[in-house]
């Protein structure tokens, strides 16, 4: 009987004792749905990056493919026959030809986007930011051109200047053809092939024309591809700055293209209520 009233005492003290613990000293046995929960949130978010870093090395392959084939073919090297070598076979073909049709061909995805516009045929952007977006798209890819003309320096086939590298008509055709196929490409894959095909046939008419050597136009034509995908990417970070300073500041702050006097580029424009 003593021995279970010493228990009794026993069990009387030590329980208020132990309950006055800190947290930190019981056995924490974690909630299961709690670390299930975290394991999904941290599953998603590496699946998600790993999704951003896939499609991004899916945007940048075909040019990065097409600026690589066109540097390792200045000469006569490469996959097939350079740069030397390929106008060779073209003078020796179409000694005579002539043609200023490239001067216009690389405008025409522009002028179709301008057209399914008029006909009511929606894009993916409204025809207001599609202005935004191709204006940024020029503006980027005649940067990225026209310093690369000024440090590399290259004499034309016709040595009639030394600007030859990278292709501009080249690169501006595949750049608006880039934003076409944005655009439109969802709506037919046909949209798309019309866009790159006046883009191609710019290329190959700057050759035949003798104005530009192979690499100059597999340069342009990667560089055109760029330009466009860099300002499809940034374009939704833009809005979304946009969105917070219009929201910190109530304010309106508009972005649009402008050409004037030669020059070319993006003003900011604010309204002030």
């Amino acid at each position: 009987m003593k021995r279970y009233i010493y228990c009794l005492l026993l069990h009387w003290l030590v329980l208020p004792a132990w309950a006055n613990q800190p947290a930190d000293l019981y056995l924490h046995i974690p909630d299961t749905a709690v670390v299930s929960e975290l394991a999904d949130t941290t599953e998603t978010a590496q699946v998600t990056e790993r999704s951003k870093l896939s499609v991004l090395a899916r945007k940048m392959a075909v040019p990065t493919l097409l600026i690589t084939l066109g540097i390792t073919h200045m000469d006569d090297e490469g996959l097939f026959e350079g740069s030397h070598g390929l106008r060779r076979v073209v003078r020796s073909n179409y000694q005579d030809f002539s043609t200023q049709i490239d001067n216009y061909t690389y405008h025409v995805p522009v002028a179709m986007a301008v057209g399914l516009n008029l006909a009511g045929v929606r894009g993916e952007h409204h025809f207001t930011e599609q202005a935004i977006l191709l204006g940024m798209t020029h503006l980027l890819n005649r940067t990225l051109t026209n310093n690369l003309k000024t440090l590399t320096a290259i004499d034309r086939p016709d040595n009639s200047s030394d600007d030859a590298f990278p292709s501009a008509h080249t690169s501006r055709a595949f750049a608006y053809a880039t934003f076409f196929h944005k655009e439109y490409g969802s709506r037919s894959v046909w949209y798309s092939v019309a866009g790159y095909s006046f883009a191609t046939a710019t290329g190959a008419l700057r050759i035949l024309n003798d104005k530009h050597w192979l690499s100059d136009v597999l340069v342009g034509a990667g560089i055109g591809i760029l330009s466009a995908e860099v300002v499809y990417m940034v374009y939704p970070y833009i809005q979304r700055k946009i969105a917070q300073s219009h929201h910190k500041k109530n304010q309106q702050l508009g972005i649009m293209p402008f050409h004037s006097g030669g020059a070319t580029g993006i003003a900011l424009i604010y309204r002030i209520p």
